[in-house]
């Protein structure tokens, strides 16, 4: 292995070692000079292009009539508005829609409260609230017969009564 590395170093030290070179050592030669003529440009039209331009002149000629004629026949009398004037002033924002607007609004939020307050104060003393449900009574209920909850519903309805007329009372201690 060591005699390997022996010849291989001395094949390397043979080799020719080749320089670098820099773009920066290159001398540049100078740009050859460009002869642009600025003056006026002579250029001639065929017959297909001219009747082209002829064509479009004459386009652009009516094009234009129509549009003056249609400019002056669509022009509003004197004292109305023009289609413009009335499309802008039909987005416009007006004092008058907006009193409008917030006084509908004013008589919904009253509507809003006045419907809260009858929903909250209303009386409840005769409201039957059944609380009996046979099916789930049991978990294993004997067939054909089913638990008697009577006295519970009582219970709960007395219990009841008797909260309703506890608020009763608060709400006219504080009237």
């Amino acid at each position: 292995m060591y005699a390997a590395r022996q010849r291989a170093c001395q094949a390397a030290r043979q080799l020719p070692r080749s320089t670098r070179t820099y773009a920066s050592d290159a001398h540049h030669r100078p740009a050859v000079p460009v002869n642009e003529s600025f003056g006026v440009r002579q250029t001639k039209f065929t017959i297909l292009e001219l009747k082209r331009l002829l064509l479009l002149r004459s386009i652009v000629a009516v094009t234009t009539f129509f549009a003056g004629v249609a400019v002056f026949s669509l022009r509003p009398a004197e004292g109305e508005e023009s289609a413009i004037s009335s499309m802008i002033n039909k987005y416009r924002s007006r004092a008058e829609d907006w009193a409008e607007i917030n006084a509908l609004h004013t008589k919904a939020a009253e509507q809003a409260g006045f419907d809260r307050n009858l929903f909250e104060n209303a009386s409840n003393k005769h409201r039957y609230v059944n609380v009996s449900y046979p099916e789930y009574a049991s978990p294993n209920p004997n067939l054909g017969r089913l638990v008697n909850l009577d006295h519970v519903v009582e219970h709960y309805k007395s219990e009841h009564l008797k909260d309703e007329e506890r608020k009763a009372k608060k709400l006219a201690e504080q009237n």
